[in-house]
């Protein structure tokens, strides 16, 4: 009688097509896209790491029998990292997180990330018994780019690019602007200053050339930088999106919000894009009723879900 088990194990060469195969199984057609990207961008590497890559076979007598599962830790800049899930919900999926989790801690990476639908109840479990913490519940918002808002009497704006500042200026008012910030608390905590720059140059292919320091000036008063403003474009959906808008605490309370927004807008049809896109923290209610107010409508949700510097996050 022949006795069968699961093996994880790092993915050889031979097994990587079929490894990465069985991973796009997992999620559904809006993320296959990001899958194929994710892996165009490592092939695209001098030197390819597919460490993180593991795979599950079914052994039968000592004998390798048939791969039954995957799951991939992508590195990303700024020492972290991107977790695909396994298409399985059992234990061979347990399997392959707790060596994915492992694989994680000993490279010290400060955060790895998994996105799921807040319907995924079974998957909440399944990565919750992993020692994954739910770090930021996504709303993706979309608004015509011809919208314009009303503006309350408040401090004028101006746009400033972005090279004007030196780098270390950049880094120092990225800080600035997070200080008692509502969005994705437990995010930027674990990221730093660092890792959510490196983050932002990585998912923008057009880095910097469409970011601004916003100035701000009360009538007949010197300019002051109140806070940024990051937009990228994004040819395939027609649009652009709206990466941050952040304001320094000094600036806040003002009414900037609606001048920040048509600003974007402006930007965006200018360009002679149809829409604007943005991503926000369910959590954070004052940007929510701000976008509401701007026309802006879910066209999805997803929440993210992490090991943060081997430990648990906490919201």
């Amino acid at each position: 009688m022949q006795t069968r088990h699961v093996a994880v194990r790092p993915c050889p060469p031979h097994r990587r097509h079929e490894a990465l195969q069985r991973l796009a199984a997992a999620h559904d057609a809006s993320r296959w896209q990001a899958l194929a990207e994710a892996v165009d961008i490592q092939l695209a590497q001098q030197a390819p790491d597919w460490a993180g890559l593991f795979i599950a076979e079914c052994v039968s007598d000592g004998q390798n029998d048939m791969l039954c599962g995957a799951t991939w830790v992508q590195p990303l800049p700024g020492n972290m990292a991107q977790l695909w899930q396994p298409a399985e919900e059992d234990a061979t999926a347990q399997a392959l997180l707790r060596v994915a989790q492992q694989w994680v801690a000993e490279r010290a990476l400060t955060l790895c990330h998994t996105v799921i639908s807040p319907e995924q109840r079974t998957r909440v479990v399944l990565l919750e018994g992993a020692g994954m913490q739910l770090i930021a519940p996504l709303r993706y918002l979309v608004a015509p780019a011809k919208t314009r808002l009303s503006e309350k009497p408040s401090p004028a704006i101006t746009l400033v690019p972005w090279a004007t500042l030196a780098h270390e200026e950049q880094h120092a008012l990225i800080s600035a602007v997070q200080v008692d910030s509502m969005d994705c608390v437990a995010l930027r905590e674990a990221l730093g200053t660092e890792a959510l720059i490196a983050g932002f140059y990585q998912q923008d292919a057009y880095a910097a050339a469409n970011w601004y320091v916003v100035h701000a000036a009360w009538r007949d008063k010197t300019p002051e930088t109140a806070g940024v403003l990051l937009l990228a474009p994004r040819p395939a959906a027609d649009a652009w999106e709206l990466m941050l808008m952040a304001l320094l605490p000094s600036w806040r309370g003002y009414r900037l919000g609606e001048q920040l927004l048509n600003a974007a807008f402006g930007q965006a049809q200018a360009a002679g894009v149809e829409r604007v896109l943005l991503s926000v923290d369910a959590t954070n209610l004052p940007a929510c009723r701000l976008y509401q107010r701007a026309g802006f409508i879910d066209y999805h949700r997803e929440d993210v879900y992490a090991w943060v510097n081997g430990a648990k996050a906490t919201r």
